[in-house]
């Protein structure tokens, strides 16, 4: 008998230790869900901002690149000396006005024209001023600016410095592999 009180004792004592291993388990996934749940409120409508400024301002780079490369390949590859030269055969007026993001915000699009040795990697077209977000996580706030650009080969890349409120500073660029 005193040897059947030692196995439910320790029977009892896996079944407790299970049962706290599980409800920790769920502790933790209701913490991560709720994490979550505030990166996304924190994050979610900043970074939602910035894709619609972009896709507003692609299309424009993507039509303002097609007309340079119609305008090339009327002048036997010549690129035209600036985008005014694209009125009104290649495109119209009304594109090359600057593009309204909000009630401050203008965009520009910046044409530099290329070098017919330039490689294919220059970029001719990007906006300005930058997309501009910030992101403010555990006491730190980082500003990340994101400018679209073109290359002379077709491909956009997407130019990105982030600058954290301790000075901390990252640059990437990405370059996509498909052409406007």
């Amino acid at each position: 008998m005193g040897n059947r009180t030692g196995q439910q004792g320790r029977t009892s004592c896996w079944v407790l230790g299970g049962l706290g291993c599980l409800g920790l388990l769920i502790l933790a996934f209701v913490l991560i869900y709720l994490l979550g749940r505030a990166l996304q409120q924190s994050f979610g409508g900043t970074i939602q901002q910035a894709q619609q400024m972009a896709m507003k301002v692609e299309p424009r780079l993507k039509s303002l690149y097609q007309a340079i490369q119609r305008y090339a390949s009327d002048h036997n590859g010549k690129y035209p000396p600036n985008l005014q030269a694209l009125v009104p055969k290649y495109i119209d007026k009304e594109a090359l006005q600057p593009i309204p993001i909000d009630e401050k915000t203008q965009i520009k699009i910046i044409y530099k024209p290329p070098k017919p040795t330039d490689p294919g990697d220059v970029i001719i077209l990007e906006h300005q001023p930058p997309i501009v977000f910030r992101i403010k996580m555990f006491g730190e706030s980082v500003e990340t600016r994101i400018t679209l650009q073109v290359q002379k080969d077709g491909r956009i890349a997407q130019f990105q410095e982030s600058v954290s409120s301790s000075g901390e500073r990252r640059v990437r660029q990405r370059v996509r592999p498909s052409t406007p």
